[in-house]
């Protein structure tokens, strides 16, 4: 795990945070109006820091507080010093989200049973509750793969449907939590979606329940404290 102690300069900050958005350089070169050398530059401290105007706007653009360009945040890593948010990312938004029958699997295809992934899944809440943030991060990528393919299952099979969806509901609420957690808000809710979706398709009122609360918390990530009371 990375913090506070290991005094990042706020280049190696700006680029943290611009690869966890998934940003190239030259990306986010041009969404503050700067060259990309201007921006490799700035990142491996190969000029003076941006100005605070520049690192207001930067942390606009990447959807952070100020004072975590600065040096007073945590950067949560796993231990081997890997940011897995990427990773996350296109778990979520895998294209296979867009069409079981365009992008879904073929038919004989093995896929996972509710049971044993469920194991999985209350290991990481265990991390989760336990403060390993690092663990959880690492770990959602598969289980988010996983969650997919319950899904896939409960599509074919009648007989576990509604546990193949109660597992996915209860992996996407600890997607959203732990992503609200960290700061990022966007994908917060997106996960949240996707655990009421399968918490609604579970037909359990107490799967529904729980998964609301992953929307109670990316609506308070997103600065919506109304809509969250209401939840």
């Amino acid at each position: 795990m990375r913090g506070l102690g290991d005094h990042l300069s706020i280049g190696e900050r700006i680029a943290f945070y611009r690869k966890r958005r998934g940003y190239t350089q030259e990306v986010l070169a041009g969404l503050v109006g700067r060259s990309t050398d201007w921006l490799a530059k700035a990142e491996t401290g190969r000029r003076k820091p941006p100005r605070i105007d520049m690192l207001a706007e930067l942390a606009r653009i990447l959807r952070v507080p100020l004072s975590d360009l600065v040096g007073q945040s945590i950067l949560v890593e796993d231990e081997k010093q890997r940011d897995d948010i990427p990773a996350i990312r296109d778990a979520l938004m895998s294209p296979r989200r867009l069409s079981r029958l365009l992008f879904g699997p073929e038919a004989d295809v093995q896929l996972p049973t509710p049971a044993p992934s469920a194991v999985r899944v209350e290991k990481s809440w265990d991390d989760y509750q336990g403060g390993r943030l690092g663990s959880v991060i690492a770990a959602l990528p598969a289980l988010l793969q996983v969650a997919q393919e319950l899904e896939d299952r409960a599509a074919r099979r009648e007989a576990d449907r509604r546990d193949c969806w109660a597992v996915s509901a209860r992996t996407h609420h600890l997607a959203a939590t732990t992503l609200a957690k960290i700061g990022e808000s966007d994908l917060s809710w997106l996960a949240a979606e996707r655990a009421m979706q399968a918490a609604d398709s579970s037909d359990d009122p107490l799967v529904l329940a729980s998964a609301a609360r992953s929307g109670t918390h990316a609506l308070l990530a997103n600065g919506r404290y109304e809509a969250a009371t209401r939840t």
